[in-house]
């Protein structure tokens, strides 16, 4: 599937991986340890770990504030191309079909992404583990987490001969993620993870389909459970939480995308290009984009909240309001899907898992935030 990637990538990918994996990592260690001042604390900490730190301890640190800049911002783009290009290989590698159905077994993940940054802005890790629960670090802890799930997935559904004992070993990793609850919190929610455990195994091993997309969406699902249990209870019994704010945000997601998605679908027979928008995950990006419009406008206008990104920053600023979120997200729907599906479609009609990838990580992109700042509203910090 990389063999219709740019030549100019499939000349050079020993080269592209041995500095993008080797030299740049270890110039930028040796650059640390020898010209400190230059390398970590006027790049590393001030525009990258810094503002991560900073959040975490939802404090300056240094003089360094929370938030994104633009040498971070590019950094994490550059870092989000080469991410895909890697899974590309991977993909390749072991043969791992991507499709649609494997989209939708990802997407539990995007959600628990959301789910565990907003139980950090509450408080609920260790100052030491806090900076580990920061966007981007956990959506590069869980993608390296469904990477290697997905590796062993693939291994194992290649695997011949009696694998009970190695199957049942496979749905445990989840339970580590028990090791950050705190002690009280365990009473309730060991059984429940053991249980559900039990269920996806047993479902797993008799439909003998524990491969890689069956291992994502178990995972996915019993972590997102344990992280919607841990909220769904301290939204009880904590005080100054706000509840309602889960319904009225998706009421305005909903709502949103509705608008949105209804005027294509009218005028699709007229305008043969329209149809685009309501096909394969083209949908889903636009809820997933509505979705964090919709949670950024009420945080922003009811609670005071502030607006970390760049670009949407600049726009909040020189509007004076957070509803420009709602025509900023769709231009950047727009531009994507026509992009995919108009623009580039010949060049992508021999790349699908290129193209699904890539609409996968739109999809994160609003998906994972939008999450992430309904439950922050709900939990009241």
């Amino acid at each position: 599937m990389t063999d219709y990637l740019p030549k100019i990538y499939k000349d050079n990918k020993r080269t592209f991986w041995i500095v993008a994996l080797i030299i740049v990592p270890i110039s930028l260690f040796l650059g640390c340890l020898l010209w400190r001042e230059i390398f970590w604390d006027n790049f590393i900490w001030r525009y990258i770990w810094g503002p991560v730190v900073a959040d975490a301890r939802d404090e300056t640190v240094n003089g360094i504030s929370a938030g994104y800049n633009i040498v971070n911002t590019l950094v994490y783009g550059i870092s989000l191309i080469i991410a895909i290009l890697g899974i590309l290989e991977i993909f390749h590698r072991y043969k791992i079909k991507v499709d649609r159905l494997f989209i939708f077994s990802l997407l539990p993940w995007v959600i628990l992404g959301g789910t565990l940054r907003s139980l950090e802005d509450a408080g609920f890790f260790s100052r030491s583990m806090a900076p580990f629960f920061i966007s981007p670090v956990i959506y590069l802890v869980l993608g390296i987490s469904a990477i290697i799930t997905m590796v062993f997935g693939a291994k194992l559904s290649l695997y011949e001969g009696d694998t009970r004992a190695v199957r049942a070993l496979s749905l445990t990793p989840p339970l580590l993620f028990l090791l950050l609850l705190d002690p009280p919190h365990m009473a309730y929610v060991l059984p429940f993870t053991v249980i559900l455990l039990i269920i996806f195994y047993i479902i797993g091993h008799r439909k003998k389909i524990l491969d890689e997309r069956y291992l994502f969406g178990a995972y996915g699902m019993t972590l997102l459970s344990l992280t919607l249990i841990y909220i769904s209870n301290n939204l009880r019994i904590l005080e100054g939480t706000r509840p309602l704010e889960i319904p009225i945000i998706l009421f305005l997601t909903v709502i949103s995308s509705a608008v949105f998605l209804v005027i294509p679908w009218t005028f699709s027979k007229k305008v043969a290009s329209l149809k685009v928008f309501v096909l394969s995950l083209n949908p889903l990006i636009v809820f997933a984009h509505m979705m964090d419009a919709s949670a950024t406008y009420r945080g922003i206008s009811a609670y005071g909240y502030v607006e970390k990104h760049v670009l949407p920053a600049l726009a909040i600023d020189v509007t004076g309001t957070s509803l420009v979120m709602y025509p900023l997200k769709l231009f950047l729907v727009v531009f994507v899907i026509y992009s995919l599906d108009i623009w580039f479609r010949e060049e992508l009609k021999d790349l699908p898992e290129l193209k699904f990838l890539l609409q996968f990580a739109i999809i994160t992109l609003g998906l994972a935030p939008g999450v992430r700042n309904m439950l922050r509203l709900a939990m009241g910090v």
